[in-house]
């Protein structure tokens, strides 16, 4: 694609705003985000009042994957145990998935959600203080594909025709097109969003964690939790290609070939349940 084409589609990555098919709950959410002094109770109550959005929101938050001995009752309640941050991403995540299922893109939820649970497994293997910080950071690796292959079909299925044409990854034929990656899109909506650093990191350098500068070890795990995935088949992001391992993230997870073993055997064990989220 020309040099035109590359500004025509950074142009309209800068116009998205927000994707007019987030409920207007999550762009009021996002909205409240920059505000420091917001209480559980404000934001719990402003979810509640999309009922089938909160209902997700419990869903994932009363999952196996964390297993918390008591049931989380009330959106307020998950943000006092999970943290707000974790609250926002999982209704981000909740309306993402609606929007991949509604595109028929049940496969990218798939891969998604392997990736979330995965990298909780690495992150409570580090002895992370918030490992369910990166489940979120999981399921929105990916969240540019939303935009790219949805809001912008066109734009996807040139990507699509590329990948095919060339067997090559399909961040190889986002670069190639338009000089803009699906990681890059879910940067710009992170930032948009006002999601921490901790969550925009992983979703912006979940290919390139050499690249990460604060969150570093949450980037690291969600960049070997995706290579994993890819490896294990579970879902597909758009391409059957495992991506190359960072030998520089891999060393900061710091597993052995024991630790490894065990983590593979529990993430396969999980995956069985994601149907059930489907």
């Amino acid at each position: 694609m020309n040099p035109s084409g590359h500004v025509d589609l950074r142009r309209r990555i800068e116009q998205v705003g927000e994707l007019p098919t987030l409920p207007h709950v999550v762009q009021k959410l996002a909205s409240m985000i920059g505000r420091p002094n917001v209480s559980a109770e404000e934001i719990g109550a402003l979810i509640e009042k999309d009922q089938v959005l909160s209902a997700k929101v419990l869903r994932l938050a009363n999952s196996p994957f964390y297993g918390f001995p008591s049931r989380i009752a009330s959106v307020a309640h998950a943000v006092v145990v999970l943290g707000l941050n974790v609250v926002k991403g999982l209704t981000l995540c909740a309306t993402a998935f609606d929007i991949m299922r509604n595109a028929g893109m049940n496969e990218l939820w798939r891969h998604s959600l392997g990736v979330a649970i995965t990298a909780h497994i690495l992150g409570t293997k580090a002895a992370m203080k918030n490992p369910e910080e990166v489940f979120v950071g999981g399921l929105l690796h990916d969240i540019g594909k939303v935009v790219l292959y949805v809001k912008w079909p066109d734009v996807g299925q040139q990507i699509t025709a590329q990948t095919r044409k060339t067997s090559r990854p399909l961040m190889d034929a986002e670069q190639d097109l338009f000089a803009v990656t699906h990681a890059d899109v879910g940067g710009w909506l992170a930032t948009a969003w006002h999601l921490p650093i901790s969550l925009r990191e992983p979703i912006l350098h979940h290919h390139t964690p050499a690249a990460a500068r604060e969150a570093t070890l949450q980037t690291a795990i969600v960049h070997v939790a995706d290579v994993l995935v890819k490896g294990l088949s579970c879902g597909n992001p758009g391409d059957n290609l495992v991506p190359p391992l960072s030998h520089q993230a891999w060393d900061l997870v710091g597993l052995d070939e024991q630790s490894l073993a065990h983590c593979l055997a529990q993430a396969t064990e999980e995956f069985q349940t994601i149907d059930d989220y489907l």
